[in-house]
């Protein structure tokens, strides 16, 4: 029933086809794009009806070939749940691709290497010294190989012993904590924040800053693949929020839910539903998260999978591949990690999509 399409350009295609089915429930529809880098562009959906007081936002794409998923996404909500929504009471603002360039070249980061989601930084966050990421500067020589990709280094049997004195070191806390904090200075490393705004980033906070300012109550929902349990949704709350995640699970009839904690999920820097907190949580009404779709698990084997994705695709973009043979595994190696194509990860999307997108809007009463 879903097109899970694995091309930047079809995907903007059919988010475009979304256009009609919308006019159908609001009097207002302003189509948006914004230029980021060749040709790649964030795309928009604004739907109003004249007095509506609250937004439903949806994001996609913050990490490029994420994207393909989050399209899969907005086709679930546009099929199942736009009809039912209070099209009266409630605006929507469907974002496609935060990170278009990335989602094009089938990377995680931008065009300059960054990790979008640890370039969201507060004011105060760049006065402060827990950004420096010390466990990813004890494993700063594995995750900065400065040559080709070997074919003995997709091997998971190797990748087991060359990471195994690591996790006996800094213990596979630790090792998550390298990896998913954010570092800032290796600038052709993974997981880099950069050292400014990235344009993507200036853009969204604009927008944060428009609708924040319009809206009596939003709704937003970030879309993401990769991390938590295998081939299961997870909703990841901010650290700020402040409701106790056994509660929102009874909210949303929904779980398993978490918070981006460094003792339930993993703490993080620069990451943008956190940005939102410290920036309205005083003088806004919202509920910001991240629904977080699982592929490789969080087992030792799913850890070091997703582990070997991430390094030996950004050794394989910046240094190459020995041969063809090695390029092929590595870019499976990482589609799996963002966009499986098992069936059954395919089917446990849908369903859990439809289950947390139904118990959240009817928690904030955003369906009829």
């Amino acid at each position: 029933m879903y097109d899970y399409i694995y091309d930047y350009e079809e995907c903007r295609k059919k988010f475009y086809t979304f256009e009609n089915i919308l006019k159908k429930y609001y009097s207002i529809v302003i189509n948006g794009s914004y230029l980021v880098e060749q040709e790649s562009y964030i795309d928009s959906f604004l739907c109003e009806n004249p007095g509506n007081k609250k937004l439903f936002l949806i994001t996609t794409g913050e990490h490029g070939i994420e994207g393909f998923a989050g399209n899969v996404f907005l086709q679930i909500f546009i099929n199942e749940f736009l009809p039912r929504i209070k099209h009266k009471e409630i605006s929507l603002l469907l974002i496609h691709a935060l990170n278009p360039w990335g989602m094009r070249n089938k990377r995680r980061v931008n065009e300059n290497n960054v990790d979008l989601n640890r370039n969201f930084l507060y004011e105060s966050d760049y006065q402060s010294k827990d950004l420096r990421n010390e466990p990813y500067e004890k494993m700063r020589k594995y995750f900065t190989k400065n040559r080709a990709v070997k074919i003995f280094e997709t091997n998971l049997i190797f990748s087991l012993f060359e990471l195994l004195s690591y996790i006996l070191k800094l213990g596979s806390k630790g090792v998550e904590e390298a990896l998913t904090k954010g570092q800032y200075i290796d600038d052709k490393s993974i997981y880099y924040g950069g050292n400014r705004e990235e344009k993507s980033t200036e853009y969204m906070k604009r927008v944060f800053e428009t609708v924040f300012k319009k809206y009596e109550f939003i709704l937003h929902l970030d879309i993401h693949t990769g991390a938590g349990p295998k081939d299961k949704l997870l909703i990841v709350n901010s650290a700020f929020d402040k409701e106790d995640i056994n509660v929102r699970s009874k909210q949303f009839i929904y779980s398993p839910i978490t918070q981006a904690k460094k003792e339930t999920f993993y703490s993080i820097n620069g990451d943008m539903i956190d940005y939102i907190y410290k920036k309205y949580q005083n003088n806004s009404n919202f509920y910001s998260t991240c629904l977080e779709y699982g592929t490789y698990g969080k087992g030792l084997i799913g850890q070091i999978l997703s582990i070997k994705a991430l390094v030996l695709e950004n050794q394989a973009w910046w240094y190459g591949t020995e041969n063809s043979k090695v390029k092929s595994r590595v870019d499976k190696l990482f589609r799996e990690m963002f966009f499986p194509e098992r069936s059954e990860w395919r089917r446990a999307f849908e369903e859990d999509t439809n289950k947390a997108l139904n118990g959240i809007l009817k928690y904030f009463e955003f369906l009829k």
